[in-house]
């Protein structure tokens, strides 16, 4: 399915309550790791996990919450933070590379 499709497709089954942080683009190395703050955005599902590794960290004083992706493998997929039916999501293409490109 191509990307915007799919952000389509994503975007469209939101709830008419849930707010959309945006949607970001992350391009890294296999191997590097990239830290992104999604606010208060709880919960994650990613598309590919062999592509990237994915997990949200909480700050200490539990105000927002950090997405590190590390790159795992050549490729392209998706991960959103949040949970569409409780409040904000943000939804992120990754695009991992080899580290000589």
């Amino acid at each position: 399915m191509r990307p915007l499709a799919l952000t389509l497709l994503l975007l469209a089954g939101l709830p008419s309550g849930a707010q959309v942080l945006g949607q970001r683009e992350v391009h890294l190395k296999i191997g590097q790791v990239v830290r992104l703050d999604v606010k208060r955005a709880a919960g994650l599902n990613c598309d590919d996990l062999g592509i990237v590794d994915a997990k949200l960290e909480t700050s200490k004083d539990k105000t927002h919450n950090t997405l590190v992706l590390k790159g795992k493998a050549e490729g392209e997929t998706y991960c959103r933070a949040g949970q569409a039916a409780i409040g904000e999501t943000v939804l992120v293409r990754i695009v991992v590379e080899e580290p000589g490109d």
